[in-house]
């Protein structure tokens, strides 16, 4: 057996010195039960998850219970591990910044490498980059312009997570900053969807679609629910754009969620998260994979035809 150990941000320590009442509390909980679930199920692997000593399972043998973030950092500490799972957000670059931090001292991590996740996690950078390779993106700018004159407009958070602020507006404006380490696009109509896929080095597995549900109140948006494993009658498009990604960003591995608008026959690139996202959690129920194995196992993944659906409820 195997070891590997979990470093989930938001439950595992990362807020150590700040208050507990985190927007992605109740993400980050179903992600850190789902994974462990999976790890108690693995035929390859024993683990162990950083806990936040605030929090409830201190009594449970796999936490590690932290008071400070010293163990996180701690190199000899890491290297008993055959494999570092982190899932950080995108967030004030967290997730960047701890994996490069893994990268300069060799620990073997289940992540994409530093260089993609930085671009990934910053949506002007991102959408410059897709341009260059002629990925379908959405228009990205730092401030308003004509061609958005008297159009609704999404104004989001340049180094954001998922929904952490995409405020639609209309414009009426000109010309002028919108605000500091904010971005400016186009609002596009249409169904909103993430695919659940797994990279290895050479080659990636689509596990499941899945449909966002996403509520807006007072314009903001927000994710509130997801329905893992839905059939889309664009589907071979989808493996078409994927396989697009993974050559334009062949450092993308392990666990990466792809957002995607389908409007008709369009499909926009929304974001690439190159991290475990929430639609994971439904991996299992749905098509029976373990996505922890997933890392160990040498064999090809066949496809896996299945009518089952998990709904996921995003917030309390």
């Amino acid at each position: 057996m195997k070891k590997i150990l979990i470093y989930e941000y938001i439950t595992g320590g990362g807020l150590l010195n700040e208050d507990l009442t985190s927007s992605l509390m109740n993400e980050a909980n179903m992600i850190t039960a789902s994974i462990n679930d999976c790890c108690h199920k693995s035929k390859y692997f024993t683990h162990n998850s950083f806990r936040d000593y605030r929090l409830s399972g201190k009594n449970d043998k796999e936490f590690i219970i932290l008071r400070d973030n010293s163990k996180i950092y701690d190199l000899e500490f890491l290297r008993e591990y055959d494999y570092v799972l982190p899932v950080l957000p995108e967030i004030d670059m967290e997730l960047y910044e701890y994996v490069k931090y893994l990268e300069e001292h060799g620990i073997n991590a289940v992540i994409s490498n530093s260089d993609t996740i930085k671009i990934c996690s910053d949506k002007l950078k991102f959408y410059k980059y897709c341009k260059k390779y002629s990925l379908p993106s959405i228009n990205t700018y730092e401030k308003y312009n004509n061609s958005l004159k008297n159009k609704l407009v999404m104004i989001k958070d340049r180094y954001g997570a998922g929904c952490s602020y995409n405020e639609v507006v209309k414009n009426t404006k000109n010309n002028g900053k919108i605000g500091n380490n904010k971005v400016i696009q186009p609002y596009i109509n249409g169904d909103d969807f993430s695919i659940s896929i797994y990279f290895t080095k050479k080659n990636f597995k689509v596990l499941t679609v899945n449909k966002q549900i996403i509520e807006y109140r007072n314009n903001k948006a927000r994710l509130q629910s997801i329905i893992v494993n839905i059939k889309h009658n664009s589907y071979l498009k989808i493996i078409s754009l994927i396989s697009s990604i993974k050559n334009i960003f062949p450092g993308l591995y392990g666990f990466v969620g792809v957002d995607i608008i389908v409007n008709e026959d369009a499909i926009f690139l929304v974001e690439i998260n190159p991290r475990l996202t929430t639609s994971f959690i439904g991996i299992y129920d749905t098509i029976g994979i373990n996505i922890i194995d997933l890392i160990s196992s040498k064999k090809v993944l066949k496809n896996i035809i299945s009518g089952k659906k998990y709904y996921i409820h995003n917030y309390d």
